[in-house]
């Protein structure tokens, strides 16, 4: 029984780090905190450190899928 919870809970682990770093989510999300700015929902200050966060998850997305490509 330890065994499957622990690969279930593995296999959550990964769904969510895909879906964390998918370049498609990462662009929405882009996208949507332009439209917050534009909408004067959010300041200059909050989009640039929101932004930031997120080319980070772009960035890492893209290390992430060339250390797969070294290890095919």
């Amino acid at each position: 029984m330890i065994g499957f919870v622990g690969w279930v809970l593995r296999r959550v682990v990964a769904e969510a780090e895909r879906l964390y770093y998918d370049p498609a989510v990462v662009g929405g999300e882009l996208k949507a905190l332009e439209e917050q700015l534009a909408a004067g929902l959010i300041g200059e200050e909050e989009f640039d450190r929101r932004e930031d966060a997120l080319l980070d998850r772009l960035a890492e997305t893209r290390r992430r899928a060339e250390g797969q490509e070294r290890t095919a």
